[in-house]
């Protein structure tokens, strides 16, 4: 008899120990995808403030040295490129919530605010490199209208990683994890 519930006891104990892991995984701020967009995000905004540090320093480069144009569009096309990358990323991960039911409606209120609030942020960051682009191609040497908007274009994009990092504790999304590598196939 003693067994029998020990026995009874031990499974319910697995029974309710496995439900509970599965209601875990099952819970949104577990989904891989969902980690993947904010690590696009956070990542595109990361790309995008360090090439305004690059086009900051392309702008510190002397008349004297030779300096091709084209350098600055490239790290123009950059910033912009990563910004529409981080956005995109917003947009499918604004979409992932809003189809979630078990976020309550306050969540996902101040979720959509924050994802406004980033995009204005990139947008605002986008504006500053058009003008910085803009700047690059009428000066040669140092131009403090290309260091005004390449500082504009970093605190821009600072304000948008903490309110990425903002959203993504609110949504429990980690930062990904360190790739591990596969269990060797047994034979």
């Amino acid at each position: 008899m003693k067994t029998l519930k020990s026995t009874i006891v031990m499974w319910a104990v697995v029974l309710v120990s496995g439900a509970v892991a599965q209601a875990q995984q099952d819970q949104p701020y577990f989904h891989a995808g969902w980690k993947m967009l904010g690590a696009q995000a956070f990542q595109g905004q990361q790309h995008a403030q360090d090439r305004a540090q690059q086009l900051y320093y392309y702008n510190q480069i002397p008349k004297t040295s030779p300096k091709s144009k084209n350098d600055a569009k490239d790290i123009t096309a950059g910033i912009k490129k990563d910004l529409a990358a981080a956005n995109r990323a917003l947009e499918s991960l604004r979409a992932e919530v809003a189809k979630d039911k078990e976020i309550e409606a306050a969540r996902n209120k101040v979720v959509v605010a924050l994802i406004e609030s980033i995009t204005k942020h990139n947008a605002n960051a986008h504006e500053a490199c058009g003008a910085a682009e803009e700047a690059c191609m009428k000066h040669e040497g140092e131009s403090p209208a290309v260091a005004d908007c390449c500082s504009d274009m970093y605190d821009e994009l600072e304000a948008a990683k903490e309110d990425t990092t903002k959203l993504l504790k609110l949504l429990k999304i980690e930062k990904l994890e360190r790739p591990t590598k596969a269990a060797p196939a047994t034979k």
